[in-house]
């Protein structure tokens, strides 16, 4: 990977205080580079920094120290002057998808809102065209999120992303709250749609799993910091690391891995 990075992240930390007064540091001094086209995969338990690290990218919070560089320019200028841009560039698609959506608005309105300036028989057409990619009936645009099932409300939320056409797509556990049926369909759909991502994905999740079948990268985190990184198999035939090796201990023999 010698091209220039898309994401380029410097000594970053994040850090909350605790009900306590205490502080903690989801996210702690991390070096690390996102280069373009790759598909990601980070890893780790509940609580282990994952979705700072994926909001954190996405610009919906700040660092509280470090340096994050998008396209070799300052993540916190991007989001100060050309925000809608940097949006058009990067989306994210949330864990939970109905509280995503917006209950109060129909399907439609949901997947127009990020297209409003283009004119109406563009915007028809071009929702039209996602539908089909994401596999989701016409009818379904006159519906409200609550009359969607939750593998519907998921697709939703990624023809929403994928409407502004973007370059990098962070999947923060996007199948989580879903059953093993319709998290095998959403897996399938990603699949199938990550080669139009020139810029790439990251994809979020507990479930070494499922990153298996989607990232070429993966990276591992535990309480704020990367624990390793490297290519899918040598993570998954020659982890060094105890931790890694305790989540790959973790998994059913069946599927295989690889």
């Amino acid at each position: 990977m010698n091209s220039e990075p898309l994401f380029q992240l410097k000594q970053v930390s994040k850090t909350y205080a605790t009900r306590e007064g205490e502080e903690f540091h989801a996210v702690d001094g991390i070096d690390l580079e996102f280069h373009r086209g790759v598909s990601y995969a980070l890893v780790g338990e509940s609580g282990s920094g994952k979705t700072t690290l994926g909001r954190l990218l996405t610009g919906l919070v700040c660092s509280t120290e470090g340096e994050i560089f998008f396209e070799g320019r300052r993540l916190r200028d991007w989001v100060r002057k050309s925000r809608t841009k940097f949006c058009e560039k990067v989306q994210i698609i949330f864990q939970n998808p109905y509280l995503s959506l917006d209950p109060k608005w129909n399907i439609r309105e949901i997947l127009e809102e990020g297209i409003r300036g283009m004119p109406g028989r563009e915007r028809k057409r071009k929702i039209a065209v996602i539908l089909e990619r994401v596999r989701l009936a016409a009818a379904c645009l006159h519906k409200k999120p609550n009359a969607l099932s939750g593998g519907e409300r998921q697709r939703v939320a990624i023809a929403r992303a994928l409407l502004v056409e973007p370059e990098f797509l962070v999947l923060d556990e996007p199948t989580s709250q879903l059953d093993v049926s319709t998290q095998a369909g959403i897996m399938t759909l990603l699949k199938e749609l990550k080669s139009s991502l020139k810029g790439g994905l990251l994809f979020i999740t507990h479930d070494i799993a499922l990153a298996s079948q989607l990232a070429e990268v993966f990276i591992v985190m535990r309480r704020g910091k990367i624990i390793e990184q490297g290519l899918r198999q040598e993570i998954l035939l020659s982890s060094k690391a105890p931790y890694t090796q305790q989540l790959l201990a973790s998994i059913p023999a069946w599927p295989p891995l690889i």
